[in-house]
Formats: structure tokens, sequence, C-alpha cells
């Protein structure tokens, strides 16, 4: 009895944590990507973020810029360490804020 009661307080824990994380996506605006090579280093500066999959990347306005959609989990990521990732390798970078309508 005490091994089932054991066991079921751990299957509890488990699926309470895999509630509470989930996939999150967001958007990484990276400008001074010059040539493709840029856009290559800048997107695997964010992979080297544990649990970050690039789901997509739009040109910007500039031929120079660019923005990068992203998926990440929340419990082991933040949008603001995918940012700081591409800042490391020396390609200013910001996490796209949604703007209400």
């Amino acid at each position: 009895m005490k091994h089932l009661v054991t066991a079921a307080a751990i299957a509890i824990g488990l699926w309470a944590s895999a509630v509470s994380s989930a996939e999150q996506t967001t958007r990484v605006a990276v400008s001074e990507l010059s040539c493709p090579s840029c856009v290559y280093i800048a997107s695997a500066a964010m992979r080297e973020v544990p649990s970050v999959d690039i789901e997509g990347f739009t040109e910007g306005e500039s031929w120079s810029e660019g923005t990068f959609v992203v998926t990440y989990d929340d419990e082991i990521a933040t949008p603001e360490m995918i940012a700081e990732a591409v800042r490391g390798y020396g390609y200013p970078a910001s996490v796209v804020t949604e703007s209400g309508s």
C-alpha cells in the first residue's frame, strides 16, 4: 500500500509539472543581417537555447533586418534568453511585443 501511495504521488507530481509547462511562441527582431550567413548565425544562436525551435523568418523593411518566429518551453527558456543569445553573437536583437488592437 505504501508503494501504491508513493507511486500515485509521483504520478500526480509529473502530471502537474507537465500541465504547468507549455510551448510558447514569440517573435525576435534581429538587425545587421547583412548576408545569408548572418541569418544562419542568428538562427543557430537561438537554437543554442534549450527547447527553442525556429518556426519561420520574415525579412524586414530594411534589407538587413528580419523577424524570427520561435517556439520554446516556458519552463526552460524565456524570450529574453533567446534575444540575448543572438546579441551574444554581436547582432542587435529584441523581443517583439504585440500591440493591442
